[in-house]
């Protein structure tokens, strides 16, 4: 197992100073994947239009993957 870092940027950007141990690949995909849906979760509520980026490093500084969420809400 790694640490990873999991950094967010969504207007103003924060990194990830603890980071978690994970297995590389799909489980670190997973991982990533189940952070941006709980960040756009929190987000929801109060955004009409919002981006977050989520980028995971290693202990190295080696980025492993980037996720992109754009959400844009038109009510009429």
């Amino acid at each position: 197992m790694a640490r990873f870092f999991f950094d967010i940027h969504d207007g103003v950007e924060v990194r990830d100073e603890i980071g978690r141990e994970l297995e590389p690949g799909p489980i670190l995909r997973t991982e990533a994947l189940k952070v941006v849906a709980r960040l756009m979760e929190a987000e929801a509520e109060d955004a009409k239009e919002t981006t977050l980026l989520l980028t995971v490093r290693d202990s190295y500084g080696s980025i492993h993957l980037k996720i992109r969420l754009v959400c844009q809400v038109e009510e009429h």
